[in-house]
């Protein structure tokens, strides 16, 4: 660290923080403080029992008691030195290369100091037998490469590698040591810090990287130091501060960015660093202080500009600075102004040093700063004019309490003569010594406002009319004025006025000069004097001559009735070539873009509303036919699905007792006992059955004829109520609807509903459907009805109803079996043919039903087909 350039602040937070951990002991200082010292042999000093100093002798010649445990060696030349009983170690100045061959036994060492040598290389795993290792200062040295694994087993907190030759750092080299608490890596060559670089050294409370060469860090160099006090990033080729480098370091307290290359800082730079208490940012290239640059580190108390390309201080750069205590903004060659207000916003300030700077004058906020102690204002050229005023009696009251610096009057005046030059200052504030008085102007003439005052120095005029433009003069543009950043004339936004040529103008005498006056001119105008001194303000009054408000009254008048009469003229002249023209049809023959629409609006209207009506009834018709084809498709499908599966069980089932018959019969010989109950059991079995599937079919069968007769019913019912609803909106149109679809303009729109025929037709086909769906329901009917169900299975309790009173073996029971008995004798092997006969008819007399059903079904869908293609 580089102590020469550090302020006051730096120099206390050294003393304070610093001092204490670079105490090492003064190599030649051979007095304890109580009194203690013992001289042993030549060249070394034992200032008490436990501590032996030796210089320039050779370390074959030092006698090392077991009471020894701090050694300091300057200038001692030897080969090793037996640190058994060693806890304190310092080797200076003596050449070393290598630590290992140097010192032998350094398991109880805690602090090893071989700085200032010659040590170039380390080695991985080098300080592995170094357990107790605390502080290591490794300073002054060659050192250009860090191994990977040079610090494992290593517990350090304080770790000092400045003044190396260090260019490359390899990635986490110091994560072993999880405990370090500091780090010095100045005055090295190192060129940049990669993310995440200090992961595992989240203990770290100062870091050290000034001196180097880091040009850039990036957003995540520095996130996990969030233990950081210390941190000095000084004469470093540092361009930018990246966003977020600074967002961790919440407990950060000193910040040195001096000596870099920094042109800008960022409003949110220091948004995280609330502890900060001291920065340093001199030696940049910063051209001015962003806005709002310290408004969330308020517990700053030392701030550092020096020696940068900064011209002004403004009013609101040092916003956000409450406690700032000491400021120095010295050697900055283009700073010219601190403006008025700036001081306002540090009422706490203690030292303020402006030295070497190119102010002119001082502002006079500074007088509000009434806890300053010491105030460096050397090395500007002061002007010592009337802006500096104030200057002097404000010294005289606070010379006992505050130390200055000489003041002098520019570079080049008597040292210490600018109190006695501004006391003999004739300064005095603007009084009012004439203006104009209240005149009436006629328009279109010239106007001339003036207002002369008397004052040391001559007061700047500001002009403000009534529709608020400002105009400002400056007798001696030398002398900026306070309203040196404003436009020589402007608006109330500050926008300049840029009419050429001028209309309103101040003369060289600060006369107001408005040509041609209008009657915008009439109204109160305003003078405003200022100099350093005070300000004055007074009003001039313009008002037009009464004569020209008749004038143009009558004027006004006269126009008004000729626009009256030429517009009416205008009107008439038009109506009466539109008349001709559409009396002899030209708009109507030769114009197409002229023909009139002769429909009304509210026909228009009518129009649109049943065009809208019509396009509805399309839509709900299309819908409608979607819907019943959709189900007309769903009711074929679902029929076609049934025939075929109440085909194919007829014929499994003719199948199974085929083949239930041949089996009879090659077993009529040996079986002839049990021939005539398994006949029985069949025939039994193959009826219920074939009973069971009839009653499926039909039920369906009757299914889907109410499901296809209730949907045309409903069908029915809708047309029914959109024709209702049709009629009623009919009914509601205005009469000129009607008159017209009378004549038969509107009638052409087709309406989808039945035919009264066609409705007689139907209702008397489904009156005849729903009666005979009625007569399969009851009970007394045919037996090939069956009773209603969703899906109807037959039950145990209707197959039980079917058994014989003697009950069956064979009861609910869907596989034949066979038993090897013999067949009775009184059973006759035509009972067999009698039996396939019996089967024949059965399945003839189903197939016949299944066929009749089918052309029953296509006859009703074809009917619906027919009513479909009517609608």
């Amino acid at each position: 660290m580089d102590h020469g350039r550090l302020n006051y602040a730096g120099i206390l937070l050294f003393n304070l923080i610093l001092l204490p951990w670079f105490s090492l002991p003064v190599i030649g200082h051979n007095r304890h403080r109580d009194g203690y010292q013992l001289r042993t042999t030549s060249g070394c000093i034992q200032s008490n029992i436990t501590t032996l100093k030796c210089s320039k002798v050779k370390l074959e010649e030092i006698q090392l008691t077991p009471t020894v445990q701090r050694l300091i060696l300057q200038s001692v030349n030897g080969e090793t030195v037996n640190t058994a009983n060693i806890s304190y170690l310092q080797w200076s100045d003596s050449k070393l290369i290598d630590i290992n061959s140097s010192v032998t036994y350094p398991a109880a060492l805690s602090t090893l100091d071989v700085s200032r040598n010659d040590i170039n290389i380390l080695y991985n795993c080098q300080f592995t037998s170094f357990t107790n290792l605390r502080v290591l200062n490794m300073s002054h040295n060659q050192i250009d490469d860090l191994p990977r694994t040079v610090f494992d087993n290593l517990n350090l907190e304080r770790l000092y590698l400045s003044h190396n030759k260090l260019y490359v750092i390899p990635f986490q080299v110091f994560a072993p040591m999880k405990n370090l608490r500091m780090l010095d890596l100045s005055h090295n060559s190192i060129v940049t810090i990669l993310d995440h670089f200090f992961k595992f050294n989240k203990y770290i409370e100062e870091l050290l990287l000034n001196d180097n060469r880091i040009a850039k860090l990036t957003s995540n160099a520095l996130e996990d130091l969030t233990d950081l006090r210390i941190l000095d990033l000084s004469n470093n080729s540092l361009t930018i501060i990246s966003k977020g480098l600074l967002d961790s370091l919440h407990k950060l307290q000193y910040l040195n960015l001096a000596g870099n290359f920094i042109t800008n800082l960022a409003s949110g730079t220091f948004r995280s660093l609330q502890s900060l208490t001291h920065l340093d940012l001199s030696d940049n290239k910063l051209k001015q202080l962003t806005f709002s640059l310290f408004h969330f580190s308020q517990r700053i108390e030392s701030l550092t500009l020096d020696n940068t390309l900064i011209e002004t201080i403004h009013n609101t750069e040092l916003l956000g600075l409450p406690r700032l205590e000491f400021l120095y903004m010295r050697n900055n060659k283009f700073l010219k102004e601190i403006e008025p207000y700036v001081f306002d916003d540090t009422a706490f300030l203690k030292v303020l040093d402006i030295s070497g700077n190119a102010m002119s004058f001082l502002p006079l906020s500074l007088a509000n700063l009434t806890r300053l102690e010491k105030l460096n204002i050397a090395d500007n050229p002061w002007a010592c004019d009337c802006r500096m005023f104030w200057f002097a009696p404000w010294v005289e009251n606070r010379r006992r309490n505050i130390s200055l610096s000489e003041l002098s009057c520019g570079p080049h005046a008597y040292p210490n003569d600018m109190i006695p030059t501004l006391q003999h200052l004739n300064c005095t504030g603007p009084r009012i010594a004439y203006k104009t008085p209240t005149r009436q102007y006629r328009l279109k003439t010239m106007a001339l406002l003036e207002c002369r005052y008397s004052a040391n120095p001559p007061p700047s005029i500001t002009w403000v009319t009534p529709t608020r433009e400002v105009y400002h003069w400056n007798p001696d543009p030398t002398i900026p004025d306070v309203f040196q950043k404003h436009p020589p004339a402007h608006d109330q936004a500050l926008t300049p006025l840029r009419t050429i040529p001028p209309r309103i103008q101040v003369l060289d005498n600060g006369t107001l000069y408005i040509q041609n006056v209008t009657r915008a001119d009439c109204g109160r105008y305003t003078c405003y004097a200022s100099n350093p001194v005070a300000n004055f303000s007074t009003e001039v009054l313009l008002h037009i001559d009464p004569v020209d408000w008749n004038n143009i009254r009558i004027q006004s008048i006269i126009v008004g009735f000729y626009c009256a009469g030429g517009f009416l003229a205008l009107t008439l002249l038009v109506q009466f070539l539109r008349y001709v023209l559409n009396k002899f049809g030209i708009l109507n023959n030769c114009c197409s873009f002229c023909k009139r629409d002769r429909v009304s609006p509210r026909a228009r209207q009518i129009y649109a509303m049943l065009d809208n009506i019509e396009q509805y009834k399309s839509q709900q018709l299309e819908r409608l036919r979607e819907n019943y084809t959709l189900q007309v498709n769903r009711i074929k499908e679902n029929c076609t699905q049934q025939l075929d599966w109440i085909q194919g069980s007829y014929q499994t089932q003719t199948k199974h007792l085929k083949d239930i018959r041949d089996i009879g019969t090659q077993h009529l010989t040996g079986l002839r006992d049990q021939y005539y109950d398994q006949v029985r059991k069949v025939r039994d079995y193959s009826t219920s059955q074939l009973n069971w599937v009839r009653e499926n079919y039909i039920f369906q069968r009757n299914k889907i004829r109410k499901f296809s007769a209730h949907k045309v019913l409903q069908l029915r019912e809708t047309y029914k109520y959109q024709q209702q609803t049709l009629n009623k909106v009919l009914e509601n149109l205005p009469s000129l609807y009607f008159e017209n679809c009378r004549a038969g303009t509107c009638g052409r729109a087709e309406s989808v509903v039945f035919d009264a025929n066609d409705i007689e037709g139907i209702d008397m086909y489904l009156k005849t459907k729903i009666d005979r769906l009625t007569e399969m329901d009851d009970p007394t009917s045919d037996i090939t009805q069956s009773k209603l169900s969703l899906y109807y299975t037959p039950t145990e309790r209707s197959l039980g109803s079917r058994i014989s009173p003697a009950g069956d073996a064979l009861a609910g029971i869907h596989i034949n079996i066979i038993d090897n008995k013999p067949v009775p004798p009184r059973l006759q092997p035509s009972t067999s043919k009698h039996e396939e006969i019996y089967v024949g008819e059965v399945y003839e007399e189903r197939e016949k039903n299944t066929t009749s059903t089918t052309a029953k079904i296509e006859i009703s869908n074809e009917a619906l087909d027919k009513k479909e293609t009517a609608l």
